[in-house]
């Protein structure tokens, strides 16, 4: 290869590759399908405009380029197949990947063969082709729209799980068309699909062996993952030429079955290598399309394309909803709706270049001029009438009002349950620990294992298409900001709330945007122990004028179709309206008895040697707890002498974030008590307390019970004198 070869190689890989991001960037701005943009900008950057991408100069390059660039594609597909989804289906969607599949391919098959007389298998490989609605184009489109929840449903799934159904009849329709005449050519069919079978299944399941023995540092959990698809496609494709696909797709299938933890991780990674590598491919690709071969198309591949839209399609919904009680006018918007995108251009591209090598009955350019002419009239056509379509027959349904609750422990699952019942709104719950997702569907309440940051991969689908309003219920109130930064672009600003720790309250730490809820109350957690445990209640109320103060803390109100957030007192009662249903919390006193786990009566005779003893007793029973972490806290207070009650008794008190419950720990010093730095009369009774951050308010309490309880004479002598079992029998009967 010369110099001015390798500029121009050179020239034309740099702008696929930058062209291709920075229009899928720009597509997203615009909430257009990407495949708009790349079609366009391949023929615009191609011989036919700038000339700035050439893919003649990749030479015998470029097939290897879409191929191993398509196995990733179909890898990550694989992993994002949900065969539950499909599973749970409804009747339409299991008839629409069933009957549909097969209406699509050989009614499509048949048209070709009529109007340009091709041969039968050649027929059946261009209809295999035009099987997919890929979700990189129905996913932008739903969520403009805003169809119905039943269409959008449908029409999702469709999109979704279609791909790798589509993917694994075009392979096999080319692995028949590529064979031989007779037994032969059925030999190898069937030793390609199951030899590109068996190294899929071997490679997925050795990679979910892989990640399940922890071998993979998580720092190259990605590159692995990566590495792992290119050598399951290699391997396959040196043992078994055009099996390379299957298996490769069958692998990710495998992997995401199995959800290993890095999973997610894995997810996110091959989603961006996707896009990164669809901008590289549609530009390469659409740029080696030529206008003449669309004018060679001429009016039989129009009368073509029509019959796709107007007859196969019409008839693959008739044949898949018979029975499903649809009305005229959803089967009539589903006959019209079905763009095909980038995986079938993908395909057919990859297709046509390796049929160069065989010798078939049809015209390996046919292929593509026939998919790319049915991607364009589709994704155009369709994506710009399916709005006014839906509008004409009634099918947009009104803006959402739901809720999506980040969280579904028992204090956010109380939320959830306030909201759907007394305003009569639908509600989400989503949360990322799959026992607490259980508990809720358990308790009657939609909830998905998902992770809320993740807003492209999750806004998209069927069940958020109700929710309106965003509260972010984490512990975390960075987290909770930033869950509100990124769901305020599809839901609005004035709809996104969170909670904010109390002591960001307190600190005037807590920013106008986005709005904080529930001030002075714990963390999420902290409440959802006390209500698991009985220590707290939530209560609903009818309010009234005039009300005294609430016997309780407020947190919403709710009347049917709205619902009022607490952020402050006086805003919220002027919101209120008589017979407004108000959702109280109260958590019960007593923060003290409930908290004791013993009584202990340490040797030490330093303060310090008292502080080790008694974290080494916490340690043992919360192993969570940071002894470090808890020393540096204790000496960071006062110089390191803890607060003092006078009478020989003093608080050392911490915070610890892997607390959810508190612990207070009585520690009986001993002789004639120890002398401090500063004390003004020996230590004789320590009261060791541990609170969950984020719970100042509890904390607090707590401390107060503890001067209240030493204040009484009688009361601090029977804790210096009883016996420790009796001390803590009676602390437990206070609990109780």
């Amino acid at each position: 290869m010369d110099a001015s070869s390798e500029h121009a190689l050179l020239v034309s890989l740099t702008t696929a590759i930058s062209g291709g991001v920075a229009l899928t960037i720009l597509a997203r701005w615009l909430r257009l399908p990407a495949i708009v943009l790349l079609l366009a900008g391949g023929v615009l950057l191609g011989p036919e405009g700038l000339g700035w991408i050439r893919p003649e100069g990749l030479e015998g390059m470029l097939p290897v380029i879409v191929a191993l660039a398509v196995g990733i594609i179909l890898f990550e597909g694989g992993l994002t197949l949900d065969l539950r989804g499909y599973a749970r289906g409804s009747r339409t969607i299991v008839h629409l990947l069933s009957i549909g599949v097969v209406v699509t391919w050989l009614g499509t098959a048949f048209f070709v063969w009529a109007i340009f007389d091709t041969s039968p298998g050649f027929a059946i490989l261009a209809g295999s082709l035009v099987i997919v609605t890929g979700p990189t184009v129905i996913g932008p489109l739903l969520q403009r729209i805003q169809i119905i929840p039943r269409l959008h449903t449908i029409l999702h799934w469709e999109g979704v799980l279609i791909d790798a159904i589509g993917v694994f009849m075009a392979v096999l329709c080319f692995e028949w068309l590529v064979g031989k005449s007779g037994g032969e050519a059925l030999a190898k069919f069937g030793f390609r699909v199951f030899s590109g079978l068996l190294l899929g299944a071997v490679g997925g399941l050795a990679i979910v062996a892989v990640f399940r023995r922890k071998w993979v540092p998580e720092s190259l959990v990605n590159a692995f993952s990566l590495g792992a698809a290119v050598l399951i496609f290699g391997v396959t494709e040196s043992l078994i030429s055009e099996a390379g696909l299957l298996s490769v797709t069958l692998a990710g299938l495998i992997v995401g079955w199995h959800r290993p933890v890095e999973l997610r991780q894995i997810r996110k990674f091959k989603g961006e290598l996707t896009d990164l590598l669809i901008g590289l491919l549609f530009l390469l690709l659409t740029a080696r399309l030529r206008f003449e071969q669309f004018h060679d198309f001429g009016w039989r591949g129009v009368a073509l394309v029509v019959c796709v839209i107007a007859v196969v399609r019409p008839l693959n919904i008739w044949l898949s909803t018979l029975g499903s009680g649809l009305a005229w006018r959803e089967r009539l918007f589903l006959a019209w709706v079905a763009p095909r995108g980038i995986v079938a251009a993908s395909m057919a591209s990859l297709f046509a270049l390796a049929l160069r090598e065989h010798a078939v009955d049809g015209e390996p350019r046919f292929l593509e001029t026939f998919v790319y002419s049915v991607v364009v009239a589709t994704v155009v056509l369709q994506g710009f009438t399916a709005g006014p379509v839906a509008r004409l027959l009634g099918l947009r349904r009104p803006d959402p009002t739901g809720w999506l609750l980040v969280n579904a422990d028992a204090f956010s699952r109380r939320l959830g349950r306030f909201i759907q019942d007394e305003a009569q709104l639908s509600v989400l719950l989503l949360d990322t620990n799959a026992r607490r997702v259980a508990e809720a569907a358990e308790a009657g309440l939609p909830a998905l294992c998902e992770d809320a940051l993740e807003v492209e991969a999750t806004e998209e689908r069927p069940e958020f298409q109700r929710a309106g309003h965003l509260l972010a219920l984490t512990d975390n109130s960075d987290l909770n900001e930033l869950l509100c930064r990124r769901w305020r672009r599809s839901m609005g600003a004035e709809r996104v709330y969170r909670w904010a720790s109390a002591r960001l309250h307190a600190a005037g730490g807590v920013k106008e945007w986005p709005p904080a809820v529930f001030p002075k109350v714990a963390r999420p957690s902290v409440l959802a122990a006390e209500l698991a445990n009985g220590e707290a209640q939530m209560e609903t109320i009818t309010y009234s004028e005039p009300m005294p103060d609430f016997e309780g803390t407020p947190l919403l109100a709710a009347r049917p179709g709205a619902v009022l957030l607490y952020r402050e007192a006086a805003a919220f009662r002027s919101a209120l309206r008589p017979g407004d249903r108000v959702l109280l919390l109260r958590r019960t006193a007593g923060f003290l008895a409930r908290s004791v786990e013993a009584v202990l009566e340490p040797r030490g005779q330093t303060l310090e040697a008292v502080y080790e003893e008694a974290l080494a007793w916490l340690v043992a029973r919360h192993p969570r707890l940071s002894r470090e972490d808890a020393l540096a806290q204790l000496a960071a207070v006062g110089d390191g002498l803890p607060t003092q009650l006078g009478h020989g008794v003093a608080i050392p008190h911490i915070y610890s974030r892997h607390l959810r419950k508190r612990v207070v720990l009585l520690l009986r010093l001993p002789g004639g008590g120890l002398a401090a730095p500063g004390a003004e009369e020996p230590l004789r009774l320590l009261f060791f307390v541990v609170s969950p951050a984020g719970d100042p308010e509890g904390h607090l309490a707590t401390l107060a019970e503890i001067a209240r309880q030493v204040a009484d004479p009688v009361g601090l002598q029977r804790l210096l004198a009883d016996p420790a079992d009796a001390v803590l029998r009676r602390m437990q009967e206070e609990a109780t």
